[in-house]
Formats: structure tokens, sequence, C-alpha cells
């Protein structure tokens, strides 16, 4: 078909939409809210997987993540994990030694909750994690104010302690916490530093947390059971270049140090923002495959009152499409108007459908705690895909229309 025809049925389609407009408007429907799931499905998933993501990234630029249970989310370790051999500092100093792919170790002790008391005030939410001072380079996360843990408070196992912005929040709202005494479940501590806003880890904010010398943690706290305590290694590689030779490397060292036998499964959980990624990834894959279906199915049935109200127009204008058939029209034109009508509908009921999905993205993502982000390949999909189901569900009326005899269709009353 040349240009011309392909803008001349384009035409007629669009006046005959016109010409019965509430026919028009509930096929539209139908497609609009196909492509409303299909919009509203990606964005969901789009932006959870966005938000993990970040997730991710905030724990640390190209961080491998070590500890005596599998990486997992949302399910529990199983009783075998439990009771695996504890990862220990000796483990950690082991790898920073003898791993050369490797350029920062930090071990950490983490306690879920701990009372911090000042004066009158109050809080028993904080997360106590015991540290090294490897823990800022590791994690490229420094205190705003103050000063870090030092070796020298390593080796004496001093009370003192770094404090998350939450914490000042909740205890110092009205002075500079630096060089103030508190008590962390009733052991007096001396407040050293400030750490810089760290955000939130899926819901949980990190700035509610308190650091202390990982020596004077063991000397508080030397047997307290999982859950309640959790002790795991974070490592930095050279570069990102370096992360799979450095999980190759801290593989081999925990595996001699461990006595695992030769090919038997390793007895430690090991991964990098990437493994996490796939886990991620794996676990959502089956949930998107289901949202899929669905928005499948509502565009099938908007689908087919696009084929319904085709065969309508069909037999409505049978006899014009016997005149046309007798002033020279071919078969290829009366099928290409009638299929050119069909995609035009559902491209409107398209276009309708994602500017609905985009204002639903936005308000979801303003005013509720789901994330929600439409990528541009999803404007694309929901385009193209509105434009095949016009071409899919109007081929059998187009195909109809051009069949018919022109004799036959200019008898018809």
């Amino acid at each position: 078909m040349r240009l011309d025809d392909i803008k001349e049925s384009a035409l007629m389609a669009l006046d005959t939409l016109r010409a019965n407009k509430l026919r028009s408007a509930l096929t539209i429907l139908g497609v609009s809210v196909g492509v409303i799931t299909i919009i509203f499905m990606v964005s969901i998933i789009q932006g959870l997987n966005k938000a993990f993501a970040d997730q991710v990234e905030s724990l640390g630029s190209n961080t491998i993540f070590l500890s005596k249970f599998e990486p997992s989310f949302g399910k529990p370790p199983g009783p075998d994990e439990i009771h695996r051999k504890d990862l220990t500092m000796d483990d950690a100093d082991a790898l920073r030694r003898e791993a050369p792919s490797i350029a920062g170790v930090s071990p950490i002790h983490r306690l879920i909750a701990v009372t911090a008391r000042y004066q009158d005030k109050q809080s028993d939410t904080p997360v106590l994690l015991g540290v090294t001072p490897y823990y800022e380079f590791v994690h490229t996360q420094y205190v705003a104010h103050g000063r870090f843990i030092k070796d020298f408070d390593m080796d004496s196992r001093s009370n003192v302690c770094i404090v998350g912005v939450d914490v000042v929040h909740a205890l110092f709202p009205y002075e500079d916490p630096i060089d103030k005494d508190i008590r962390l479940n009733g052991n007096p501590f001396h407040v050293i530093g400030v750490m810089e806003p760290l955000g939130n880890f899926f819901g949980q904010s990190r700035d509610n947390s308190i650091f202390i010398p990982i020596s004077t943690f063991d000397k508080y706290y030397p047997d307290r059971p999982f859950p309640e305590a959790v002790f795991f290694v974070i490592i930095r590689p050279q570069s990102r270049a370096y992360v799979k030779p450095a999980i190759d490397e801290i593989t081999d060292i925990l595996r001699r140090r461990r006595r695992v036998p030769l090919g038997a499964p390793n007895d430690f959980g090991i991964s990098s923002q990437d493994s996490l990624l796939d886990i991620y990834n794996q676990l959502t894959g089956a949930t998107a495959l289901v949202l899929t279906a669905i928005s499948f199915v509502a565009l099938m049935i908007g689908g087919i009152g696009v084929m319904n109200i085709m065969l309508v127009s069909v037999t409505e204008r049978t006899k014009e499409i016997g005149v046309r058939k007798a002033v020279g029209a071919t078969r290829m034109n009366i099928l290409s108007q009638f299929l050119i009508e069909a995609v035009v509908l559902t491209a409107i009921g398209g276009l309708a459908g994602l500017a609905v999905g985009e204002l639903l993205a936005f308000l979801i993502n303003k005013y509720s705690p789901l994330p929600a982000y439409v990528p541009l390949w999803a404007i694309g999909v929901g385009i193209g895909v509105s434009a095949a189901v016009g071409i899919v569900f109007g081929l059998w009326p187009a195909w109809k229309a051009a069949r018919l005899d022109p004799i036959e269709a200019l008898r018809w009353e």
C-alpha cells in the first residue's frame, strides 16, 4: 500500500470513530484497561528492582558480603546453617593478609537492639555494631563530626562510641553529642563522633545505629546467640574488576581454614552486589511472570471487545463495502481499511492507557511506600502491544469484509 492509502484509511477510521462515539469509547476503554494494567505492573516491578539495586549499592561500592549463612531474602536460615561454625576475627585477619585482590576487610558484630540512655532521655531501638577502624574505608561511610574508632581504642577495649543521626535526634535534640557520656545497656560510653547520614536499607534506618570497637563488643557481649547477635564480614576488592578474583580467593582461604572436604559444598555464604541482584531477580521472576500473564489476560479481553465491535462494524457497513468494491476497490484495499481502523482504535486506547498508567505510577511513587518507575522501553511496549492487539483481533473482521461478494453486499439491507 502507498502512504496516501494508509493516510486515507486512517482518516476514514477516525470518521467512523466519531460517528459511533459510545461504541468506540467502550472499545477504547477495554484496550486502555489492558495497557494500564501492563504499565502499572511494569512500574511496580521496575520500581522495586531499581529500589533494591539502589539499596544494595548504598551498602558500598562493589562490596562482598560474607557470613556463615547463605544469602537469601525473606527466608530464615535453616537449622544446618544456624549450627555451622561461626566466622571469626582470625578469619577476617587471614583474608586481609592472604588475598591480594582485597583492598579492605571489615568484620562486624551486630546486636539487634540496645538501650541507650542520656540523662532523662532513652531509646530502646538503636542497633549496636562492633566494628574496626577499617569500617569507614570498606563501606565508604565516614563520620560527619568528631572521629572514628582507632587502633588504640581496639587495643585498650575502650568504652567509646560513634552515634548515628537518629540516635542524636533521640538523645541530644538540643545539644552537641561529642564528648558526652551515655549508657548502653547500663554500661558507660563516651561519644567521640557522629556518623554522616546513611539513609534506609529496606525500610530500616541505618542512622539508628551506635558503633563501638569490636573488641569492646566482645568484652560485653561475648556469647550472644543468633538471631540476637550476628557476626559477618564486609570485604572491599581492589576494584570492580577484582570482584570475581576476590571471591575465588576468599572461598579458597576459608575452605582451607574451615577444613571443608574436597567436593563438599561451602559451609559459609559469600555474595557480591551482582549475585545479590541475581538472587533477587530469581525470586521476583515468578511474580513478574504471573503479573505479566494477568496483564495479557486484560489485553485479551480488550482485544475480544475490538473484534466484536469490528464485526458489528463490518455488518453495518456491508453495503458501503459493496459500493467500494463496485467502483474498483480490491480485497487488499478493504482489508487494509478495516485493519487500520482496528489499529487506530487500539492505538488511541493504548495512548490513553499510557497516560493513565504514568499518572498512577506517579501517584503511587508520591503517596505510597511502594516505589514505581516507568522505563522508556515500557512506553514503547505499551504502544506496540496496543497496536498488535488491533492487528491480531482486527484481522478476522477485516478478512471477512474483504471476502464479501460485491453483488450480495449491494443487496444488503
